[in-house]
């Protein structure tokens, strides 16, 4: 668990907030000397997008299948935005960049 937040340059704190826990939780989870309770597990799964078996070290394989299809399927949209965005005039590209800026914004408040 600890390459996996290291690898997203989280502190210990960092990845404690974000998944509801203590610092010290994380801590002695990395450090072995913490059960790992099921629905933390579940947490930290969904939130690395890694199998609960990686995370236990069962398995080597790192993506579970369901995100590994998810990660095909943002990378097509993605890939579709870019060359839609990459069309538009320049004018038309700031104003789409300002639109984003304004709801990752308003997302941030809610």
């Amino acid at each position: 668990m600890r390459e996996l937040r290291k690898e997203r340059g989280l502190k210990q704190n960092e990845l404690a907030d974000k998944i509801n826990v203590s610092q010290q939780t994380i801590s002695r989870i990395e450090n072995g000397s913490n059960s790992l309770a099921a629905d933390i597990l579940v947490h930290l799964s969904k939130f690395f997008h890694v199998s609960a078996d990686y995370i236990l070290k069962l398995s080597d394989i790192r993506m579970t299948e369901e995100y590994r299809i998810e990660f095909r399927e943002t990378i097509g949209r993605n890939i579709e935005f870019c060359r839609r965005f990459e069309k538009l005039g320049k004018k038309n590209q700031e104003l789409i960049c300002r639109l984003m800026e304004q709801l990752e914004e308003k997302s941030d408040n809610i």
